[in-house]
Order: C-alpha cells, then sequence, then structure tokens
C-alpha cells in the first residue's frame, strides 16, 4: 500500500541526455504555439498596474 522512499536521501540524479521522440505531443504543442502570430499572442496582455505579465507563448507551452 506504502511506497518506498528514503528520509535520508542525499542527492538527485537527474538525465540531462533524455530527449523526447520526434512523434511526441510535447513537440506538436510547441510546434503549434510557435506558429502562432506574435502579434496575435500579445494583444490586450499588456497590465497597467502590478507584476509584468509572463510571455503568453511561455503560458501555452
Amino acid at each position: 500500500m506504502y511506497q518506498n522512499y528514503t528520509i535520508g536521501q542525499t542527492e538527485f540524479v537527474l538525465n540531462y541526455n533524455y530527449d523526447l521522440p520526434q512523434n511526441h505531443i510535447a513537440r506538436l504543442i510547441s510546434d503549434f504555439v510557435d506558429s502562432i502570430p506574435q502579434d496575435v499572442l500579445l494583444e490586450d496582455s499588456g497590465a497597467a498596474t502590478g507584476r509584468p505579465s509572463s510571455h503568453p507563448a511561455i503560458m501555452l507551452k
């Protein structure tokens, strides 16, 4: 019922050589977002006050 885990783990190893396959859905989404014209993404996205907004393409990815 419970997963085994280690409380005293001192390191977390990341695999930097990982690459998504060419037919992965994340690549399709990234290509689609990149194909949207910048003027469409940026229209009416400027806030008059407060924190600067994040770029809409980054929010979609």
